[in-house]
Order: C-alpha cells, then sequence, then structure tokens
C-alpha cells in the first residue's frame, strides 16, 4: 500500500513573501544609503574640486548593483539558519551582474578624466611666494556675454547709464575669477547696431540669444533696472545660450549701485556654478573702481559710448579721472582711447597714473596694464618680459595668451603667432574667432591649404554663422579659387536665404565673373530687402563699387551720396571721413578733384590720430599728385614714408609701396614702378574697399601695363592673365591684354579681349577714358 504524500504547502502570494523576506525594506534602506552616498560625492565633487563626473559614476553604479541587493535581500532577507548560506544562483548571478556593472562604466567612463577638473601647478607669484594654482579645463570655463540691463519704470534720463553700469560692475567684480570669461557689452554693441539697436534697448530675448552666440558665449545675463522710491530696483537672470533656460534670477533692491552689483555677481557665480576657492580675490568691487558716484557715471558714460563721438568719449573718462584722480580702471581706458600714436603724451600719463595706483585692481589685470605701460613706453622687449612672467604665473589664462599672439602678430613672428592660437584653441575650443585668426596665420606663413581648413573647420563648427561663410569665400576669391568661392557662398544662402552680406558676396561674384545683369539686379535687390541703417549702408557701399567698376562714374557719385545720407544716421561724426575715404580714387577717376580736397580736410580734423597718420597723408598725396604734379607727390610720399617709420608703424606696408609705383608710373618711371608693384604683391596686397582679389588683380594690372610700356611682352602678358584670374571680368586687364596682343600681331585675341572690356563698360560715361580707347582700339582692329 502507497504511503500518501505530504500535501504541497499552500502557494503564499508574491507580496506577502517579498514583505516576508524583508526585501522592500532592505531596498528602501539601500535607496536611503545610495541617496546619501550621492549627496557625499556631491558634496565631495564641489568642495575639494574633484570631477563632476564622480557624482554620475556613483549613481550608476548604485543602479546597476541593483540586482545583487535584490538577490541578497531575497535569499538572506527571511530569518532562519539557512540566511547565512549562498544559493546557486547568487553564486552565479552576483558575479555576473558585477561583471556587467564594470563593462558599463568602463564603456562609459573609461576615456574619462575622473581626476581633478583643476589639475594645480606651483608658480612663484609677484611677491615671490610659491602657491599652488589651478589650471582650469577648457570645459569649465564659462564664457558669458553681459548686456545692458533694459530701462525700468522711475528711471530718470539722467540715470540711464546705470543700466550699462552694472554689467562693467559684474565684469569687474569677476574678473579675478580664471573660471569666469567675460564678453563685455561694448563687443555686443556692434552686431546690435548693425540690427538697429544702437544704444542696445530694446532688444528682444531672442535676438540678445543669437548676438551672444555668434560672440561664443554659454551664458548670458539680462534684466532691468528702475527706481522704487530711492532705491534701485534691479532684476537680473542667467540664460543658457543654448537652450534659453534661465540658471539664476532674482530682484535686487538699495541705494547703493555698487554694493548691489556685488550681490549680482554672487548671483552670476552660483548660477554658473563657479565655487569660491581660497586664492581667488573676492573685494567689494567699489574697491576695484571708485569711491565716488560721480566718478563712476562718467566712466560709464564714456564706455557706453561705443560707436558715438570719440571726443565726447574722451571728455568723460578726462571728468572720471579728474573726480577720482585714484580712479585706475578709468585712467587705463582714457590710455587706451587716446589718439594713437600719443602725440600729446595723453595716453602715457593716463597709463603711469594707472601703475601708479594698480594695486586697486586684481593681480591678472595689473599684469595687463604692465604689459600696456611697456608698449606705450616703446620698449616691447619689457613688455614681452611681463607677458612671459604672467603666463608663468597663469599658465592658461586667456587674456595672457590672447596679449603674447597680439605681440608675436606685430613682430610678424607668425610661426609663434600660431602657437599661441593653437595653445588658446585647445584651451577654450568654443572661441571660434581663434580658429579664424589661426586662417588668417596660416595665410600669411604660405600654408594655403592649412588655412583652407581652418577656415572651412569654421564653416562647419558654427554654421549659423553666416560671416565664416564670407569669410571663407574671401580667402577663396584672393587666391582666385572663384567657383570655390561661389559654391561657400551659395550654401551659406542656403542655409541664411536673409542674409545681407552673402547676397552681396554672390552678386560681387557675378561683377567680377562678368554676369553684369545678374550683379546689378543682386545688388539693387538686395538693397530693397535691407531693413536696417546698417544694412542699407552695405549694400549701397557694394553698388557704388559696382558702378564704378563699370566706369558709371554719375551713378557712382549719386550712390556714393546716398551712402553718405544712410552712414550719417549711424555713424559719428569721426567714422564718416573715414568711410568716405574709400571713395577717393573714385573721386579722383571722375574728375571731381575739388571733392578730394575737401575729403583730405575731413580726415586732418578727425579725433583719430591712425587716421590722421595713414588716411590723411595717402588722400593728401593723390590729391597733390593731380594738381601739382609728380614732385610734389613724390616729396609727400617720401614725407609719409618718414612719418610712419617714425611712429613705428607697419600698417598699410603694400599700400604705401603700391602708391609709389603710381606716382613712378605717372612719372613714366617704368621700371621703378614695376618694382614697386612687384614689392606691393609679395607684401600682401592691403584690403581694396571693393574687394581683396580686386586688389590683387589692379596690382598685377599695374605690373602688366609697366611690362608692356618696356616691351616686355610675354612677361606683361604673363602678369595680365594672372590679374584675369583673380578678377575674369577686370575691364582695364583686359584692354591691357589687348594691347600686348596686337603688339604680337594677334589682331584676332585682341579683338576678342577689347570686347570684353567693352561688355563691363558697356554703359561707362562718354568721359570716362579707358572705356572711350577701347572703343576707339576697337574701332581701328574693326572689331564689334
Amino acid at each position: 500500500m502507497e504511503t500518501p504524500r505530504d500535501p504541497a504547502p499552500p502557494r503564499v502570494p508574491l507580496t506577502r513573501d517579498l514583505i516576508r523576506r524583508r526585501v522592500p525594506h532592505i531596498v528602501a534602506i539601500y535607496a536611503g544609503a545610495s541617496w546619501a552616498l550621492v549627496e557625499f560625492t556631491a558634496f565631495a565633487t564641489d568642495e575639494f574640486l574633484l570631477s563632476p563626473l564622480w557624482t554620475r559614476l556613483v549613481l550608476l553604479t548604485l543602479v546597476l548593483l541593483l540586482p545583487s541587493v535584490l538577490m541578497l535581500a531575497w535569499f538572506h532577507g527571511k530569518p532562519g539558519r539557512d540566511r547565512d548560506s549562498l544559493a546557486r544562483t547568487e553564486k552565479i548571478g552576483i558575479p555576473a551582474n558585477a561583471v556587467v556593472c564594470a563593462a558599463v562604466l568602463w564603456a562609459l567612463f573609461g576615456g574619462e578624466d575622473l581626476g581633478s577638473p583643476t589639475p594645480s601647478v606651483m608658480v612663484e607669484t609677484e611677491e615671490g611666494d610659491t602657491i599652488e594654482r589651478d589650471v582650469i579645463r577648457s570645459e569649465d570655463r564659462k564664457r558669458t556675454a553681459l548686456f545692458p540691463l533694459e530701462w525700468g519704470p522711475g528711471l530718470g534720463d539722467d540715470e540711464s547709464w546705470t543700466a550699462y553700469a552694472v554689467p562693467v560692475a559684474i565684469e569687474y567684480d569677476l574678473m579675478p575669477d580664471d573660471y569666469f570669461v567675460p564678453v563685455s557689452f561694448s563687443r555686443l554693441a556692434w552686431p546690435l547696431l548693425a540690427l538697429g539697436y544702437p544704444d542696445m534697448q530694446g532688444v528682444p530675448l531672442v535676438l540678445k540669444r543669437e548676438v551672444a552666440r555668434e560672440n561664443y558665449a554659454g551664458f548670458m545675463t539680462v534684466g532691468e533696472i528702475g527706481r522704487v522710491e530711492d532705491r534701485y530696483r534691479v532684476t537680473l537672470a542667467v540664460h543658457e545660450v543654448e537652450s534659453g533656460n534661465v540658471v539664476g534670477d532674482s530682484v535686487f533692491e538699495g541705494s547703493d549701485l555698487l554694493v548691489l552689483a556685488d550681490a549680482m555677481s554672487g548671483l552670476v557665480k552660483r548660477a554658473l556654478g563657479i565655487l569660491p576657492r581660497e586664492h581667488v580675490e573676492d573685494s567689494p568691487v567699489r574697491q576695484r573702481l571708485t569711491e565716488d558716484d560721480a566718478a563712476m557715471a562718467e566712466f560709464v558714460k564714456g564706455m557706453m559710448d561705443v560707436t558715438g563721438d570719440p571726443r565726447a568719449v574722451l571728455e568723460h573718462l578726462r571728468a572720471a579721472v579728474t573726480l577720482d584722480p585714484t580712479f585706475t580702471a578709468a585712467h587705463r581706458e582714457l590710455s587706451r582711447r587716446s589718439p594713437v600714436p600719443d602725440r600729446d603724451g595723453e595716453a602715457l600719463a593716463s597709463i603711469e597714473a594707472a601703475m601708479a595706483y594698480l594695486s586697486r585692481l586684481p593681480e591678472r589685470a595689473r599684469f595687463q596694464v604692465r604689459a600696456e605701460y611697456y608698449q606705450l613706453t616703446g620698449e616691447p622687449d619689457r613688455a614681452r618680459e611681463i607677458v612671459d612672467m604672467w603666463l608663468e604665473l597663469h599658465p592658461e589664462d586667456l587674456d595672457a595668451l590672447e596679449n603674447q599672439s597680439r605681440m608675436r602678430m606685430s613682430e610678424d613672428d607668425w610661426e609663434g603667432a600660431l602657437a599661441t592660437l593653437v595653445e588658446m584653441y585647445r584651451l577654450n575650443p568654443g572661441n571660434g574667432s581663434v580658429l579664424r585668426r589661426m586662417g588668417w596665420v596660416l595665410d600669411e606663413l604660405g600654408q594655403y591649404e592649412s588655412a583652407a581648413a581652418a577656415f572651412a573647420e569654421y564653416v562647419e563648427r558654427f554654421p549659423d554663422d553666416e560671416s565664416g561663410y564670407t569669410v571663407l569665400a574671401a580667402f577663396r576669391q584672393s587666391r582666385g579659387e572663384l567657383e570655390q568661392a561661389r559654391t561657400g557662398l551659395e550654401k551659406g544662402a542656403l542655409l541664411h536665404p536673409l542674409s545681407v552680406p552673402l547676397a552681396l558676396g554672390l552678386a560681387n561674384l557675378d561683377q567680377l565673373t562678368g554676369r553684369f545683369d545678374e550683379a546689378r539686379a543682386g545688388y539693387e535687390r538686395t538693397l530693397d530687402r535691407a531693413r536696417t541703417p546698417n544694412s542699407k549702408d552695405e549694400a549701397l557701399s557694394d553698388l557704388k563699387c559696382y558702378h564704378y567698376f563699370r566706369g558709371e562714374m554719375a551713378d557712382a557719385v549719386r550712390t556714393a551720396d546716398a551712402w553718405l545720407a544712410e552712414a550719417s544716421t549711424i555713424l559719428g561724426p569721426d567714422w564718416i571721413p573715414e568711410g568716405r575715404f574709400q571713395d577717393l580714387f573714385m573721386y579722383i577717376d571722375a574728375g571731381r578733384v575739388d571733392e578730394v580736397a575737401d575729403l583730405v580736410e575731413d580726415l586732418k580734423g578727425v579725433t583719430s590720430q591712425w587716421v590722421r597718420d595713414h588716411f590723411a597723408p595717402r588722400a593728401e598725396i593723390h590729391f597733390v599728385l593731380e594738381t601739382s604734379g609728380v614732385e610734389a607727390a613724390r616729396e609727400k610720399h617720401a614725407e609719409w614714408v618718414r612719418q610712419l617709420d617714425a611712429i613705428g608703424s607697419e600698417d598699410f606696408r603694400s599700400t604705401v609701396r603700391a602708391d609709389l609705383g603710381r606716382i613712378q608710373e605717372r612719372a613714366e618711371d617704368h621700371a621703378g614702378a614695376l618694382e614697386s608693384y612687384r614689392t606691393a604683391i609679395a607684401l600682401g596686397p592691403d584690403l581694396d574697399p571693393c574687394g581683396r582679389g580686386l586688389s590683387v588683380g589692379k596690382l598685377h594690372l599695374g605690373a602688366g601695363r609697366m611690362l608692356r610700356e618696356m616691351g616686355r611682352l610675354d612677361e606683361a602678358e604673363a602678369e595680365l592673365r594672372e590679374s584675369l584670374r583673380h578678377v575674369p571680368s577686370l575691364p582695364g586687364a583686359h584692354l591691357e591684354l589687348a594691347l600686348v596682343l596686337e603688339a604680337r600681331g594677334e589682331a584676332a585675341g585682341a579683338v576678342e579681349h577689347l570686347e570684353q572690356a567693352l561688355a563691363a563698360w558697356e554703359n561707362a560715361d562718354e568721359t570716362f577714358e579707358p572705356a572711350r580707347e577701347a572703343r576707339v582700339k576697337l574701332a581701328e582692329l574693326g572689331g564689334g
């Protein structure tokens, strides 16, 4: 007889079994301990400046190990004698879980640097003490655009300066911290002026984000300032530029604006995640700037007048240092804004005053002032030593590296400048302007493919910046690579169909390649589409060049007058003569020498000493050449060269030789003119008002013309064909090449080039001599 089996134990519901095995209790304890561990890791990361990846690593590890916790809870949570033995499932499952956890962590964090985000170096301070200094990683630098505040209710007209004082104060307050990389409102002013916001007020938030993005900022500050009775009321917000999210905001009220600025700086640092560090100076901003509110007001008024009359800027800054002679920042700014070169000594006196009160500025700024001092005293070697000391103390200070790059470029040390720019780009790859400068330096070094690659990389990395396409196109155009230039501009125009610069660039290429109807339609369409004074200014300037190129001198002058009327609405009185200087040769070729005389006087009267030293003498040389002859012009030219040598100016080196060539050509010194034109080409042609490629083409045209006069026809043809490679429709080059071919008995070729010249000069004024000469020559050869 079979023994009956014991009945199966009743099935326990899973919920009751989990509770009986105390799984929820153990998971809750694990979750609480995990939360505490994550919080401790976050605290340690902030306190000891560890990599922020540690918090993510710990959190992910705890989540990945949860299966092991569940297994341990299931098999060992229930009271009883089997709780200390390992089940087969545990023996296999827990090691497997650990292996999977390790594999996932290695895949996600294996290539990451989990050490401190700020590796340190030992450096010697100005006082001779050896200290540990943080070296900041590029991703931890917070490039922040500081916009002026909006004018709010209760703010009087005489208090409008306070809206600009806040970003200035924040910039100076946070200046000691390497983590903070400010984009001052003075840098933001120009693009906003172009968009029709001359006082930077009423700018939509989305447009501020766009301007901040164009300046490679990751964050921006915006807000409003008003009055509530006798107190300022400031609302300030910090936005992440890419997403637009607010990462910090608050309202501040008080009667002392600079005290409020100290509090606002604290908000900015917290929003950016910049933690206090022991060695970073943190003094009240009033101590860095001034105790005198009236002096502060004058200083800010000088700073906020970015695009206006330079004379007014100087007067405000002079008033600031008169009210507070210890105002270091105002002395420094006055030195920077003073005319260059420093004929009356104001710049040197101002920088000397800044040196006398240098202790008001943080350490990094003190190095900057010292470098500027030695530059003004004509001691570039000492300035270089200062920058080297600065970099020894702050090895990755972007301001120090910026100074080093500029010094090396000014000394034509292009290899050194490139090395510095490469380091700057490594430290802050988000700053695309460095990549663009690398392109121009590579161009100077003759590394054209590398330069093109740098410009192309900029376009690829910053496709929303339309200027990247125009820069790359200008480089291609300067190399005579017109089809590649067109391809790049068309790609940019596809992304930015309303862009004025891109539309003008395409119209310019149509002009240079002989598609004149398309070019004119492009210029006029862009002018009709222009919505801001700056856009109209650009379109009128290019349309003027188009008429001048085609010998339509009356139309060119009319367009120049229209440009002047438009520019007068956006440019201060000092900027107008500089803009009109571009019309120098147009007025000469139009026979309007009186206009040139007026232009010379206007240029002599501007505040900018640089303009008076470079533009005014050049205009006078060509005026004298037209009115007083070759010898008088030669004397003026020699006087200009002596003046440039005296002030150590390296600007316009190519233009100086090209102008000498023009004088020598007028004197029929063909060999001398040829040498001058070729020297100008070798030096790298300066930018022609109507395009860099055009300046190259004109210089080769000048050299070809001299070679033809000297009877060296083969060489002349080579120069002229090089001119046409850069500017295929250049009518003067076609005329000269026709004369060369005629001299060699190649009448058919001469006729062909004369017809191409006259296609450009189809509607040229009857009084335009080159077009008249081409018509006569074509008739002689039986063409047309």
